[in-house]
């Protein structure tokens, strides 16, 4: 390998050691949020709970109705968490040096799997809070279709991306 690409490897590594030391600290600091949340939700008077533009106060619903909204949050944050699992995932596999492997990019596709994940989430949060506050149908909700374009075009570019890495596999292996 030259020198300047050893360089910037080198830059790679170091600085995905720092990325995946964050993504750590925010899987940590997303699990106390849910913690927070959770007790909140269900002993909290006067709290309100804000996810996906719709706000839910709480005083009005009932303990087993409330329970739905710790079964969302849990939704929504355990989405949150499954996105940050896989980009520290990648980024230990950059500070190792693995970057144009299969194994990279499948934590790549498990990114856009997140995205479609979390348009789902989107979805039922909207659908299951209309339900409980008993509010009228919406004329309108806000649905983030681009967690879908952006999770679609994440997968197919990481197929390209797996074909090409098992290429570049293959290539190492012949002599």
């Amino acid at each position: 390998m030259r020198a300047e690409a050893e360089k910037r490897l080198k830059k790679i590594k170091q600085f995905s050691r720092v990325l995946r030391r964050v993504c750590q600290g925010l899987m940590v600091l997303m699990a106390l949020v849910f913690l927070i949340s959770v007790v909140a939700s269900l002993v909290g008077r006067g709290v309100t709970v804000r996810a996906f533009n719709v706000a839910v106060p709480l005083s009005s619903l009932s303990f087993p109705q409330r329970l739905v909204i710790v079964t969302l949050l849990a939704l929504a944050i355990g989405v949150l968490l499954k996105g940050l699992y896989h980009l520290q995932r990648l980024f230990g596999n950059y500070a190792s040096g693995d970057i144009f492997t299969t194994e990279t990019v499948g934590q790549i596709r498990q990114l856009g799997i997140t995205a479609l994940l979390w348009a789902g989430a989107n979805v039922a949060w909207v659908a299951v809070t209309h339900t409980l506050m008993r509010a009228p149908s919406p004329r309108s909700f806000q649905l983030h279709l681009d967690s879908v374009a952006i999770g679609l075009i994440v997968i197919v570019i990481s197929w390209f991306m797996e074909m090409a890495a098992e290429m570049h596999e293959e290539n190492e292996l012949t002599i």
